[in-house]
């Protein structure tokens, strides 16, 4: 698994679980992932997010999930560990 890979899943995990509740969490994840992957030009260095990144950042997540890696990574950060 690519290292990158196994970040975004973190952060995704993080996002639905120990930050679940907690906007200003979901949002620093989102900022990571959008970071790592360096899918904005214009990211915002202090983690600040526009709606249309917030937006792209959905989407990416929906999108990775969708995939087997996606899902074996997400798996792996659910416990199954290995």
């Amino acid at each position: 698994m690519a290292p990158y890979t196994q970040y975004v899943a973190d952060q995704i995990n993080r996002i639905s679980g120990v930050h679940a509740g907690h906007p200003d969490r979901i949002r620093d994840s989102k900022w990571r992932i959008a970071s790592c992957l360096g899918l904005f030009k214009d990211l915002d260095p202090t983690g600040r997010l526009t709606t249309q990144q917030v937006e792209v950042i959905d989407i990416y997540i929906t999108k990775f999930l969708s995939t087997s890696v996606g899902q074996e990574a997400i798996a792996y950060f659910q416990g199954g560990r290995n």
